[in-house]
C-alpha cells in the first residue's frame, strides 16, 4: 500500500470539511443526509479529483456517497494506475 492510498480518506474528509463545511462527518455517514447535492458532490469530486489525479465515474460516486465508499472507488481507480 502506498502513501497515497493510505492518505485517500483522510484527504476525502478534508476536502468535505473545506468543500463542503462537513467538519464532524464520519465515514460511514451519507453526504445527502448531510445536505448534500448532486452539484456539491460533484464540487467534491473535482477537488479529490484534483488532488489525486484520479478520474471515476460520477455515477459510481453518487452510489456510494460516504468517506468510506469514495475510499474505497479511489483506491481501486489508484491501484488500476499503479
Amino acid at each position: 500500500m502506498t502513501e497515497k492510498t493510505v492518505a485517500i480518506p483522510d484527504l476525502i474528509a478534508s476536502t468535505c470539511r473545506d468543500t463542503l463545511g462537513f467538519a464532524d462527518l464520519r465515514g460511514d455517514e451519507d453526504f445527502f443526509d448531510r445536505g448534500a447535492s448532486s452539484l456539491t458532490i460533484v464540487e467534491l469530486q473535482i477537488q479529490v479529483e484534483t488532488l489525486l489525479q484520479v478520474r471515476v465515474p460520477t455515477s459510481k460516486l453518487m452510489a456510494a456517497p460516504t468517506i468510506d465508499g469514495w475510499a474505497g472507488i479511489y483506491e481501486a481507480a489508484a491501484a488500476e494506475l499503479a
